[in-house]
């Protein structure tokens, strides 16, 4: 799918991490682009060369991306704490342009995300695509942001008093605004303090400490005077100090009630009451019983003294603690604490219930959104100064030498813009209001399918978009919501999968089984949840696939398999009976595979410690052992008395060729070892265990192995085979790509370049290459058609040398032989609102040496589909960290207590490896299919 995004301010960083988080959660594949002109993260009010005195007008704790919350990243960087609440816009410009880097940088595997550097002059719909400038997409999404002309501005060609410059670092410059000129300017709010700010400590000018306040000392580089002028001759009032005595004010329960009042809200009346009760109850809970009467002229903009100064005076001191709590105050954290409630009421359809409440909201906008205190305060420095005026009421400016428009462009659809221009040819519609593009709750341009709208153009369909939370609407998350579910239809989602997806390859048997809900119930009824489903056939295949790459090189290839990695004895009886051998690694193991009817010399024990006792049974089966170290080799053969043992040294690899290793010995220990004759020890064959699959590294191990067998037979001996072991790769996934998605997620997650989709961020970064190539029988032919390091193929050194090659595989000898089924316990949410489905299991029964199985479960569904849901697997163990899977899991159509999970492809260490039955839970019962049905395994007893 393509999609255009046309703006590459906040909301559509916003809605590019959405939706590529939302691609890779699904599997869904998307291309982005990005159309802007500016740099990425700038949009309209965050250029990283902007004044620094240019301050955030909200608190930088409600800021953040996939990258966290702005203030985390300001302190990885190195800022000293407190930390400034209102920082540099500039500087959220520069954590917004990472942000969109780190979002480059971990796009899913399929997908891409491109800047277009350019201003999208034309979206038209063409066929079943819409165009911008030509350019074909499947979905467009319009987030222009702030306008940067309006038709209310003043003109280009201004024919005033004064010069016209505009609002930009440039505008603003020395050259164009002259040290000593007199400044006109239009507007006394917000943009109106950035100019005085950048004409004067942008300057050189200083604010020095004066009391609880500053004072401003000139630099004669300053105009003389800035006078501004605003419709209503007032300044706005200041915003509460976030550290302060009224942040601490405990508002909670007055902000519960106050919230639940708007949201049962009728009409205009009863909403104006919930914020004059609010006000009153936050009055009293500051200490102060505010009049009424005070608080209803602030409502309803009645409360002008005349004195703007004074006023912004006042509203100062409160909001520093140097004065009590005023209605001003009151009124104006109403709104901002009711304000995600009435959002809500008055978005979409509940506005047309409120005649009048644009009216509202344009009066309290100048108590709720005012400036930080910080720049209040240089403001009434630079009016004591006498660097600024009062504001004067009207339209009509001062005589000037220069005149600053410092009125930006309103909220809704602007004329001229592209919106203007999509709405004046009528492909967007307006509301009811007749501000704001009419668009559905996810962003969808009403009459315009696959085209949508977030951020000031809906203004009044949408309540509230001048803002950096991403809390406050869930227009963009619902929208990309949208957007995947068409990449991926819902009838092409799994019922569930990771995040990122890791979908298993699954044999028929097991898609057979699971196909049947009434089959796995009762498998579970009958012994118990979990219980493992096992299935020996695909073991046959997998070996037959080892000895005809073998044969096919010309090599005699034997096949030992690893008991460890399964303790159900239908493995061995399968193997067994098809004439393979078995490699055990404990006196049980050995015991079980010997009263199985292995014959001693099918068995290699290779067993990390070897208690007497083991050794003796070995030698009275006539079972090979691997020797892993001179002394284990004498201890043995004084063990063997006069009966004789079967050996195979095993061989340390040089550590300057592969990785050191904790198992055998170098070849030059066990060279000296053969000077010394052991007269009951038959030197069988050379044994090697390596970590990792590479097949190179195979090859470094059995030129070395070579050499011990050349030593061994110039000793007089006559070894029939090397073994290299285990480490016979497979792999549990088909798609590569998934595999490749999900690296890159998670390498952008560790980098903190995303949100994580692990279990407390947990990086996964020992885990089991789950998608690899080649496998078994391609690797194998790999391993024996590439050269020794001393010249030749493998193949060719072992049948010169007349010697059969040895594998213990264990892993990809089980690979499709085996699944975890358990029930769902229950669902619910962690007290931070994480949502969690329960499993009657525990978390070592699907657990290796790794940190996780990363193979998507399957759900077979007992009850009705309900609604989407993320959630972890949680176990049976009463700890906090007990979790089935480390990765979130996504439910695109619910799942319910009742429910089966299936966790595919688990027979290869996965079952039993760690398996523990703490809390006195019993462990897994295992039974396998035969063709009259399922059976108990006899390990089961």
């Amino acid at each position: 799918m393509r999609v255009a995004i046309i703006g590459g301010g906040p909301r559509g960083l916003w809605a590019a991490e959405r939706l590529l988080d939302l691609a890779a959660a699904t599997g869904a594949r998307v291309d982005v682009d990005v159309w802007d002109d500016r740099p990425l993260g700038e949009g309209s009010g965050y250029r990283r060369d902007q004044p620094q005195s240019w301050r955030l007008n909200v608190t930088s704790a409600i800021v953040g991306s996939a990258l966290g919350s702005l203030d985390d990243w300001r302190r990885a960087r190195g800022e000293s704490e407190p930390l400034d609440a209102f920082p540099p816009r500039a500087l959220v410009g520069t954590f917004l342009a990472e942000s969109w880097a780190g979002l480059v940088a971990r796009v899913p595997a399929g997908g891409c995300l491109v800047h277009v550097p350019r201003r999208a002059g034309d979206v038209h719909r063409e066929g079943g695509a819409w165009l911008v400038d030509g350019a074909p997409y499947d979905e467009v999404l319009l987030a222009t942001g702030h306008a940067a002309a309006w038709p209310g501005a003043l003109a280009s060609d201004w024919s005033g008093p004064g010069r016209l410059t505009p609002t930009t670092p440039e505008g603003l410059s020395a050259e164009a605004v002259p040290p000593g000129a007199t400044v006109a300017c239009r507007g006394a709010a917000l943009t109106f303090i950035d100019v005085a700010l950048a004409l004067t400590e942008g300057r050189d000018g200083r604010f020095e400490p004066d009391g609880a306040g500053v004072r401003y000392v000139r630099s004669g580089q300053e105009p003389t005077v800035i006078r501004p002028t605003s419709r209503s001759g007032r300044f706005m009032a200041v915003k509460p100090e976030p550290g302060g005595a009224l942040a601490s004010v405990d508002l909670a329960d007055a902000i519960a009630d106050g919230s639940a009042q708007v949201a049962a809200a009728s009409d205009l009346a009863a909403l104006t009451e919930a914020l004059a009760d609010t006000a009153s109850a936050f009055g009293r809970a500051a200490g102060r019983e505010l009049e009424d009467a005070a608080i209803r002229g602030v409502l309803s903009g009645a409360d002008a003294t005349g004195d703007p100064v004074a006023e912004l005076r006042e509203s100062w001191e409160v909001a520093v603690g140097v004065r009590p709590p005023s209605a001003a105050w009151a009124v104006g954290e109403a709104w901002r604490k009711l304000y995600p409630a009435i959002v809500a009421r008055a978005s979409f359809e509940g506005r047309a219930t409120l005649p009048g409440f644009g009216d509202l909201a344009h009066t309290l906008e100048r108590v709720a959104f005012g400036p930080p205190p910080v720049n209040a305060a240089k403001l009434l420095a630079l009016l004591d100064a006498g660097v600024v005026d009062a504001p004067r009421a009207g339209s009509e400016l001062a005589e000037a030498d220069v005149v600053v428009d410092a009125v930006i462009a309103p909220p809704g659809v602007v004329p001229g813009t592209l919106v203007g221009d999509l709405v004046a040819d009528g492909v967007l519609q307006t509301g009811t209001a007749g501000r704001g593009v009419r668009i559905a709750r996810d962003g969808s341009a009403v009459g315009a399918p696959h085209l949508a709208v977030v951020g000031r153009d809906t203004e009044d369909v949408t309540l509230g978009n001048d803002t950096l939370s991403r809390t406050l609407h869930d227009v963009v998350e619902r929208w990309a919501q949208r957007v995947i579910a068409r990449a991926r239809p819902a009838d092409d989602e799994p019922d569930v999968h990771g995040t990122p997806p890791l979908t298993a390859r699954l044999e028929p048997w097991l898609t057979g089984l699971l196909a049947d809900p009434d089959a796995c119930d009762r498998l579970l009824v009958e012994h118990g949840s979990p219980v493992n489903v096992l299935d020996p056939t695909p073991a046959l295949r997998n070996a037959a696939e080892l000895v005809d790459a073998g044969r096919a090189a010309g090599v005699d290839v034997r096949v030992f398999f690893a008991r460890k990695a399964n303790k159900a004895l239908a493995f061995v009886d399968a193997l067994a009976a098809a004439g393979h051998g078995v490699d055990v690694a404990s006196e049980r193991e050995l015991r079980q595979v010997l009263d199985a009817g292995v014959p001693g010399e099918r068995v290699i024990l290779s067993a990390a410690v070897k208690p007497d006792a083991l050794l003796r049974l070995a030698v009275e089966a006539g079972v090979t052992v691997s020797v892993d170290s001179v002394a284990e080799l004498d201890r043995l053969a004084a063990l063997a008395g006069t009966d004789g043992v079967r050996v195979a040294p095993r061989l340390a690899p040089d550590p300057a060729t592969l990785p050191p290793t904790r198992f055998g010995e170098r070849l030059a220990t066990w060279r000296a070892a053969l000077r010394t004759t052991r007269p009951r020890v038959e030197y069988a064959g050379v044994h090697v265990h390596l970590h990792g699959y590479a097949a190179a590294d195979r090859r470094t191990a059995l030129g070395e192995a070579l050499e011990l067998v050349d030593a061994l037979v110039g000793a007089g001996h006559a070894p029939a085979f090397v073994d290299l072991g285990g480490g016979v790769p497979m792999s549990y996934l088909d798609d590569g790509e998934q595999w490749a998605a999900f690296q890159s997620a998670r390498e952008a997650m560790v980098r903190g370049d995303s949100d994580p989709f692990t279990w407390k961020a947990h990086p996964l970064a020992n885990t089991y290459p789950y998608h690899q190539a080649p496998v078994r029988g391609g690797w194998l032919a790999d391993v024996l058609g590439g050269e020794l390091p001393d010249g030749g193929t493998a193949a060719d050194g072992l049948s010169r040398r007349g010697l059969r090659l040895h594998l213990e595989p264990g892993r990809s000898l089980l690979d499709g032989c085996g699944a975890t089924l358990a029930r769902v316990a229950f669902t619910k949410q962690r007290s931070d609102g994480v949502d969690l489905v329960g499993l009657e299991m525990n978390r070592t029964q699907c657990r290796s040496t790794s940190d996780d199985f990363l193979v998507d479960p399957l759900l077979v569904r007992r009850g009705e589909p309900g609604r989407p849901v993320e959630a972890f697997l949680v176990g049976a163990y009463c700890i906090e960290d007990e979790l089935i899977l480390l990765r979130r899991m996504r439910f695109p159509r619910g799942v319910r207590a009742g429910d089966v999970i299936a966790l595919p492809n688990t027979a290869g260490y996965l079952m039993h490896i760690l398996e523990s039955a703490s809390h006195q839970i019993p462990l897994a019962r295992n039974v396998v299919r035969t063709p009259s049905g399922w059976v108990a395994d006899r390990i089961d007893g």
